[in-house]
């Protein structure tokens, strides 16, 4: 039995919605949602089934055992004094936010007022509470914060089928950066491709149709393979022609991405060293090249 089951969601969006839906599926009570709008509150009452849909986030914090302020990250901060000034936190609370770029201390109000607090980001593309319930099981979580607060999250991990990753809250901001690389920055770079392509004349919705099995085919390498030995391409091989010819034609169609293909492509010169397949006197040559003016 959980001895700290009550759980209260403040903030109604994607991961407060689908949090409180695992949650509850794994024997917690879902006993309050807040949220700025009762209209929000109460969409996501009829996702996670259960729980008081309320505007009045304080009231709704002071019934629960556990608080997630799963609020946009500019508003934590802000919601958790308001929460604390309005006695919304008591003598052993546990309060988690979810931000992966915050570290619990912006949580330092619940503390004053006798709480445990923590962050407890889970590592996952969160589009919508649909996927976000689907893709959060099994995920990793960073975690870091008060002993208590850590404690009761490592449970919630677990009941997640979750890993734990510990962080050090100083190095917070690099870790939430590597996330955005990983996840944000890919997409970033697939919609490079898709410009690329388009310029080339080929239609968006064709063109990614196309490059999902290559996307696919090479995430599938670095589960198998690892950084940089999942590294394929003219760069890895050292093919300065090719390189010169890209960058001739960007200058040519779409001068305006030249800087992004060339500062990706000293970074892939990088991996090319690392991985043995590029070397030194080739990879001189194309960074030269990178570092020109072609427009």
């Amino acid at each position: 039995m959980l001895t700290q089951n009550k759980v209260a969601i403040i903030g109604a969006g994607v991961v407060g919605t689908a949090l409180g839906y695992l949650l509850k599926k794994k024997g917690y009570r879902i006993v309050g949602i807040g949220s700025r709008t009762i209209r929000s509150a109460r969409n996501a009452r009829k996702v996670i089934g259960e729980g008081r849909a309320s505007a009045n986030l304080a009231g709704m914090a002071k019934i629960a055992d556990i608080v997630f302020l799963t609020t946009s990250d500019r508003a934590i901060g802000e919601t958790c004094r308001m929460i604390a000034s309005e006695g919304g936190f008591h003598q052993g609370s546990i309060v988690f936010h979810t931000c992966g770029a915050l570290s619990s201390g912006i949580l330092n109000p619940a503390k004053k007022r006798g709480a445990a607090v923590a962050s407890l980001h889970p590592l996952q593309s969160l589009a919508n509470v649909r996927k976000a319930i689907k893709n959060i099981p099994g995920s990793f979580f960073s975690l870091e914060g008060d002993a208590d607060a850590v404690a009761a999250g490592r449970k919630i991990v677990k009941a997640l089928r979750g890993r734990e990753i510990p962080l050090d809250s100083a190095k917070k901001p690099l870790y939430h950066a590597g996330a955005v690389a990983a996840s944000n920055f890919l997409v970033a770079t697939i919609g490079f491709s898709l410009e690329l392509f388009e310029a080339a004349g080929i239609g968006r919705d064709e063109s990614l149709h196309a490059l999902m099995p290559l996307i696919q085919g090479t995430i599938k390498n670095v589960q198998a393979l690892g950084i940089p030995q999942s590294l394929t391409g003219p760069i890895a091989r050292g093919d300065t022609g090719v390189v010169r010819d890209h960058l001739k034609a960007l200058s040519k169609e779409r001068p305006e991405l030249l800087r992004l293909y060339a500062e990706i492509g000293k970074y892939t010169v990088k991996l090319g060293v690392e991985k043995g397949t590029l070397k030194d006197s080739a990879a001189k040559k194309i960074v030269s090249l990178l570092d020109r003016e072609y427009i």
